[in-house]
């Protein structure tokens, strides 16, 4: 097997709208570089035959604007779009890419477009004999299940300050699975060229109140893991959809350490206790298809129309969540398109009896575990943010209990039962 890494600097040298969360201005700053990251694999020779796995420290990256970047990059270096897994890692305080509640930065879209392209050919021409160990491990102090029942029946998510005498339980568990491939320079010396490592979880711990560009947590983790073991580290979040860091505790640049700190912690853990393996056998395979899109009901829209009529279309900014006023106009906007399938692709790599699946949405935590639980291969790990964005995928009993994210979702009820069965079709080939 042959690989390569490299890393390249996006950190604007401007002020921009950020993404993530409804923020009243610009940013003001920055913490801490952001960084987009690629790690190639090639079997042969040929670059046609080289996967690709780009990690970006931003919140999330378009359907249209990923499929352009992909093309780009195959135009570039000859690696076919549907061996590409272009993952954001959802970083809630870096440029606006999407412009999920604030402007979009097209200009700062265009420059990244090429930074990713750059990166690739990068890692393509650093590409050298390679082992390559794949494990996993365990981290279960950073994400929180974010979806409570509270005392009146209604869903609290874990950053509104309800009194916790008030909440019955939380509607959910979490996955604390690490996922971690890393890969060594063949021969004696196994240098570390790439540590790539999978969680779950929503870097935010700086809230909508953080002016500052940062690539929070996973990008601190990253950091960390480079000065302990060399090479290229890279983050991609997994099925992260209903979970969240600890919404009320810790909101700050300490709190960030902290978390990254221990990412990293159990991510070397991971690293050290694995082994390379004998014969790397690297599969490839690809799914699309279409998934029908949310109906707002008549009751929604005549909501909708009500708060439109109290707000003028105006949004308020929040430091979480968002308020009725973005849910009316989502819904308004939603009403346009519901008849409009939403088209879905994923990409499945298989190494040994290990599989990298992408995801192009935020997948409830259910359904990531649903999908590994019957997986035909020993360890399936949930890329998340990955070549796409549609939004929330939630269980339906999810969409029967409400919330941020049924209110907020963009797909049809029917998601979960297709997204989990071509899931399984497709790791079923990979196997």
């Amino acid at each position: 097997m042959n690989a390569g890494a490299a890393r390249i600097d996006i950190t604007p040298d401007h002020d921009v709208w950020m993404d993530g969360m409804l923020r009243a201005h610009r940013s003001t700053g920055v913490h801490d570089p952001l960084y987009a990251k690629a790690l190639v694999l090639c079997e042969t020779d040929l670059q046609k035959d080289g996967v690709a796995f780009i990690s970006v420290d931003v919140c999330d990256i378009g359907t249209a604007d990923n499929m352009a970047m992909r093309l780009r990059l195959t135009q570039k270096t000859g690696i076919p779009t549907d061996r590409i897994i272009l993952a954001a890692t959802h970083n809630h305080s870096g440029p606006a890419t999407v412009g999920f509640f604030n402007p979009k930065e097209d200009d700062y879209v265009k420059e990244l477009t090429e930074k990713i392209v750059a990166v690739a050919d990068s890692a393509i021409r650093c590409l050298a004999p390679a082992a390559i160990s794949c494990a996993s491990g365990r981290e279960d102090t950073i994400s929180h299940y974010r979806r409570l029942l509270a005392d009146d029946g209604h869903v609290v998510m874990n950053w509104e300050p309800w009194p916790a005498e008030r909440i019955v339980r939380t509607l959910g568990a979490i996955d604390p699975e690490v996922g971690m491939l890393k890969v060594v320079s063949a021969g004696d010396t196994a240098k570390t060229i790439a540590l790539l490592f999978n969680h779950a979880g929503h870097p935010n711990v700086l809230s909508g109140d953080n002016y500052l560009l940062t690539s929070d947590y996973p990008g601190l983790a990253e950091k960390i893991l480079e000065k302990k073991f060399g090479g290229t580290a890279l983050f991609f979040n997994g099925a992260q959809g209903s979970m969240d860091i600890d919404g009320l505790k810790d909101r700050d640049w300490e709190g960030r350490d902290r978390v990254g700190q221990a990412l990293a912690d159990a991510v070397a853990k991971t690293a050290q206790s694995a082994k390379p393996l004998a014969h790397v056998n690297l599969r490839v395979a690809s799914i699309r298809y279409e998934v029908p899109a949310r109906k707002i009901s008549a009751k929604e829209q005549a909501w909708a129309d009500r708060i439109l009529e109290q707000t003028g279309g105006a949004i308020k900014t929040v430091a979480d969540g968002v308020g009725d006023d973005y849910k009316a106009t989502l819904y308004r906007e939603l009403r346009t398109h519901e008849h409009q399938p939403i088209n879905l692709e994923q990409i499945g790599v298989a190494i040994d009896n290990s599989a990298l699946i992408s995801f192009p949405c935020e997948l409830f935590t259910e359904i990531g575990q649903q999908i590994k639980a019957q997986s035909p291969l020993k360890r399936t790990w949930c890329l998340g943010l990955a070549n796409g964005h549609i939004g929330y995928v939630p269980t339906r009993t999810a969409i029967s209990q409400g919330g941020y994210e049924p209110d907020t979702r963009r797909l049809d009820d029917s998601a979960e039962e297709l997204i989990i069965a071509h899931s399984l079709e497709l790791l079923r080939r990979l196997a």
